[in-house]
């Protein structure tokens, strides 16, 4: 009776088991734009200078990095957003910030704007950049 009940359970197992197609439908992490938590820029900058814009981000875990910064630009508004790359290996498994630079360089005068997708798009991040000609 009890190896009917064991041969009933594997096959009960094998039916309901996951198969190869279905672990596929997983997205990887790194197709999804990171979290941005904060921003630091300066509020005014010269034409032709390079500015740094420090952008802090979270990963999901210990081995979460930046990948890449996408950039879309429209007049002088540029929606920016940042996706991580994670390594393979084993991982600490808790929420994680990170720094990275965006490098900005004007080359005419003019008020730029900087608009970071947070989790929520109530709560995006906009910076203001006026460019002057000269530093007075």
């Amino acid at each position: 009776m009890t190896r009917l009940a064991a041969i009933f359970a594997f096959f009960l197992f094998s039916a309901f088991s996951c198969s190869k197609e279905e672990e596929a439908a997983v997205e990887p992490l790194e197709k999804f734009p990171a979290y941005i938590v904060d921003v630091e820029a300066p509020e005014t900058a010269v034409v032709g200078s390079t500015l740094p814009i420090k952008v802090f981000f979270q990963v999901n875990n210990s081995c979460g990095e930046f990948n890449r910064f996408e950039a879309d630009t429209k007049d002088k508004t540029t929606h920016i957003q940042v996706y991580p790359h994670y390594r393979e290996g084993p991982c600490l498994m808790a929420l994680f910030t990170r720094e990275v630079v965006y490098e900005f360089k004007p080359t005419e005068p003019g008020t730029y704007t900087f608009r970071f997708t947070p989790k929520y798009s109530d709560q995006e991040i906009v910076k203001t950049i006026v460019v002057g000609e000269t530093g007075d």
